[in-house]
């Protein structure tokens, strides 16, 4: 199965969870993709360590706990948007063009062929409505990662070779991945948006399509599940 180290969430969670201070102001509102991304985050812990005698109490005066600070979002910019879902559009173009030369079933190379296409036309749509917006988009710490992380999966995805492992591995990638696109969308660029132009196209030409593709991997999923 391929690892989820180049999944959207993922590569927010390791951006939120860098320490220094250049990061801090990106990592705060992409943490709404990485708790919402993956159902279950992955823990960091290490070994248990040796049990240790149980130390005598002590009394101490009563303190009523402070209430925990609930978590402020804070919006990114039009430019940030526009450069992360331009991003996210090349990283499933290049799951796609992979599965589209190595699929064994038709309907997964054609699947495949199809996101080329449409992820293509998404691309190019973001760009002229960017361009009539007057946004430049501006690659940060999170493109980056999303970029430079998704070549992990997408070398799991080669390596995994062709055949029936291959389709459902792919297949379950698509999956997963509009899943979180849908999430970001959802979660932080709409919460974000500050131009009418750009709401537009996330509204009516994104978010629709991101969820047509899911639903028809998830289909094809199913599909490849009752022919085993």
């Amino acid at each position: 199965t391929l690892r989820a180290v180049g999944s959207v969430s993922c590569v927010i969670r390791r951006a939120a969870a860098t320490s220094g201070s250049s990061m801090h102001h990106l990592a705060r509102p992409h943490h709404r993709i990485l708790r919402l991304g993956l159902a279950g985050a992955i823990a960091c812990g290490g070994a248990s360590a040796a049990p240790t005698p149980t130390p005598v109490p002590v009394p101490l005066p009563a303190v009523v706990p402070a209430e925990p600070a609930a978590p402020q979002f804070v919006p990114i910019s039009d430019a940030s948007t526009v450069a992360i879902a331009r991003m996210a559009n090349n990283v499933e173009l290049a799951y796609a063009r992979i599965a589209a030369a190595a699929g064994t079933r038709l309907d997964v190379r054609a699947f495949a062929r199809r996101e080329v296409t449409a992820h293509t036309q998404l691309n190019s749509a973001l760009m002229r409505r960017a361009a009539t917006l007057d946004i430049v988009p501006r690659d940060d710490e999170v493109s980056r990662l999303l970029r430079d992380q998704s070549l992990a999966r997408r070398d799991s995805l080669r390596a995994t070779r062709s055949g029936r492992r291959f389709d459902s591995t792919y297949v379950a990638n698509e999956v997963r991945y509009h899943r979180e696109l849908l999430v970001a969308v959802d979660s932080v660029f709409l919460r974000s948006v500050r131009h009418a132009g750009l709401e537009d196209y996330l509204t009516v030409t994104l978010r629709p399509e991101i969820s047509a593709h899911l639903a028809r991997a998830l289909r094809l999923q199913a599909t490849l599940a009752t022919r085993k």
